[in-house]
């Protein structure tokens, strides 16, 4: 498990994070929701160890407990940490003529691998699952940001793939934190990078940590939905309990009347004025 424990994020005299208690299981998607500036993004840096000796001689303060496989976070080594952490930021921008090939085996490195023929064959197979195999040889300079998107989302596979993946064994408890993987995509992509994010984590034993905006798209595939706002975590839940008219107003800052239907996640609809 991934988790925060009474974490505080203080920035000058400006509280970003307040007292907060997240957890994220191996094998479930977790939906960070809430409005531009409530401290989405400094939580998700926060739960994969970015902080960690950079706030020193500055005026932030990070207060709290973070542990992932109960194990304190800042006592791991940052090999032994991307070994089973992976972070995918929102936008990445590069000015070297990497192949695709070439920045989906970066994922390799924390395992001390990177260009032999297993890692190349994982980092084919990742940018399979993520949509990209075509984009295999191509200068990622070159690519669009969804294209882009989706060769920075195969990096991540690579880096979190299970070395026994075929052998029937449960994988050790790895973790993956995405900061609006939807953004650059288009509507098709965002379903197949979901859908494959929601099946990787129960067949690789991932937690996942996800930053997004839309609320119907995080209901249908997240298995529970986390929702801030101004710094403070109101509620983590699964969508069924957490999806109501007054957590959405409070986070998002728009009135909706929820759809529920037998069998299916509910569904926010904005009020017509």
């Amino acid at each position: 498990m991934l988790a925060a424990t009474d974490l505080s994020l203080q920035r000058g005299h400006k509280t970003i994070l307040r007292n907060l208690n997240l957890c994220i299981q191996p094998g479930q998607i977790v939906a960070l929701l809430g409005r531009n500036g409530a401290g989405k993004s400094s939580l998700l840096k926060a739960m994969s160890g970015e902080f960690h000796g950079k706030l020193q001689g500055s005026d932030a303060r990070l207060s709290g407990q973070i542990s992932i496989n109960q194990c304190a976070l800042d006592q791991l080594s940052p090999q032994e940490l991307a070994q089973i952490r992976a972070v995918l930021p929102q936008s990445v921008q590069f000015s070297f003529p990497f192949t695709a090939m070439e920045i989906a085996l970066l994922g390799r490195y924390p395992h001390g691998g990177g260009n032999s023929m297993n890692d190349r064959l994982i980092a084919m197979e990742a940018l399979a699952l993520a949509g990209a195999a075509s984009l295999a040889e191509r200068d990622v300079t070159t690519l669009s940001g969804g294209e882009l998107a989706r060769v920075q989302f195969a990096r991540v596979l690579a880096q979190l793939r299970p070395q026994d993946v075929d052998s029937g064994a449960q994988p050790t408890p790895r973790y993956l934190l995405l900061d609006e993987p939807t953004a650059a995509l288009d509507l098709a992509h965002q379903h197949h990078l979901l859908g494959t994010l929601r099946q990787l984590a129960k067949e690789w034993n991932i937690g996942v940590l996800a930053i997004m905006h839309d609320p119907n798209l995080a209901a249908r595939y997240a298995d529970q939905l986390a929702w801030l706002a101004d710094g403070t975590l109101l509620v983590q839940d699964t969508p069924a309990l957490t999806m109501t008219p007054h957590i959405v107003k409070a986070c998002l800052g728009i009135d909706v009347e929820i759809i529920r239907q037998i069998g299916k996640p509910p569904f926010a609809m904005p009020c017509m004025a």
